[in-house]
């Protein structure tokens, strides 16, 4: 058993069920990502830990002890919401102390508290400014700073960088991520960015229409996903439909509508079998170009390419009926037009039973 515990949680709207029978625990201080679309229910299960929204069914337990019928207020969970919901009336001292003042803190305990969590996410030196003259990520940190100087037993962020640009999310990655390790919280981070949750997490969960697809480690999850619709939101871009013409072993090779034979050596693919109606898929970054024909590559023709500074996408025709896509970081290659040829390693292809 983990120190945050959800079993079978669930949560209906009249026939509506936004969240089904979710089960999953966090060990302490693990970051774990709640990862999916809008209206998968992700939010929901975050509100229900926090004692915003009562569960149908289900418990959430703390280091053992079961808190649904807890108020919001007195189960000490910690909350960052994507719009930061700062008092723009109060400076960044008043802000981050709001909590304290109400639980009637010794002032000399607050001011001590408020310093040293300023400090911390490295707003030190601002106590005295206003909401609205600091910048987005100075904002952010202030709505962190007050999640955080109740020194709660959760941490739950809510899409914390949604409002951020992308230089700022970066740099706001980094700091959540040395925070949350300093400070050894346990959190879950609520987001649909599928970089940002294998940045940050220790575990993602992939989430749609209220249900759990698949539990794992960053890594594992982003080589391995376990259907289509993971694969899709990990950001395997290809998926091209075939039949399974060979099986040995874990090595699979489908056979396209075109006759083109695709091999795959994933580690997942013991449930296929010859005969199976099957979908091909593999990341633009892992198809490899080459000059010319060689053998195993495929050949097709050049529709568009499109230099998007640290990549360089190519939209290729003439094959697997709609295409395919390669993204190359450093691509040199035919243009619009012109004829293409290319590699799908079998170590990066992954084969799913349709």
């Amino acid at each position: 058993m983990g120190y945050l515990t959800i079993k079978n949680l669930t949560k209906k709207y009249g026939d509506f069920t936004a969240v089904h029978g979710i089960n999953f625990d966090l060990e302490k201080g693990e970051m774990v990502a709640l990862l999916g679309g809008s209206g998968c229910g992700k939010t929901t299960i975050l509100r229900m830990i926090a004692g915003f929204i009562t569960p149908n069914e289900g418990t959430i337990e703390i280091d053992g002890n079961v808190i649904n019928s807890i108020p919001a207020y007195k189960r000490n969970v910690g909350i960052f919401f994507q719009n930061y919901a700062l008092f723009p009336h109060m400076s960044v001292f008043d802000n981050v102390a709001f909590s304290l003042k109400l639980k009637k803190m010794p002032k000399d305990e607050i001011k001590k508290k408020v310093e040293d969590i300023l400090e911390l996410v490295k707003l030190k030196g601002l106590s005295e400014r206003y909401p609205r003259e600091l910048s987005g990520g100075q904002q952010q940190r202030v709505a962190l700073a007050r999640a955080l100087v109740m020194e709660p037993n959760i941490l739950l962020l809510d899409e914390p960088l949604s409002n951020l640009d992308a230089k700022l999310r970066v740099e706001m990655q980094v700091e959540i991520k040395r925070i949350q390790r300093h400070l050894g919280i346990t959190t879950i981070i609520v987001t649909h960015d599928h970089e940002e949750a294998v940045s940050l997490a220790d575990r993602i969960i992939i989430m749609n229409a209220g249900h759990i697809l698949q539990t794992g480690t960053p890594k594992y999850v982003f080589n391995h996903p376990a259907n289509t619709f993971v694969a899709d939101f990990m950001g395997f871009a290809n998926f091209i439909d075939g039949k399974v013409t060979a099986v040995d072993g874990n090595r699979v090779t489908l056979t396209t509508s075109d006759g083109i034979n695709v091999t795959s050596s994933d580690e997942e693919n013991d449930e296929l079998s010859v005969g199976d109606e099957a979908v091909f898929t593999i990341r633009p970054e892992n198809i490899v170009v080459h000059e010319s024909m060689e053998p195993g590559c495929v050949k097709g023709r050049v529709v568009t390419t499109t230099y998007k500074g640290n990549q360089t996408r190519v939209d290729v025709g003439n094959v697997f009926d709609n295409g395919i896509h390669i993204s190359s970081y450093d691509y040199g290659g035919p243009g619009a037009g012109e004829e293409i040829y290319f590699s799908l390693p079998e170590s990066k292809v992954i084969i799913y039973k349709k």
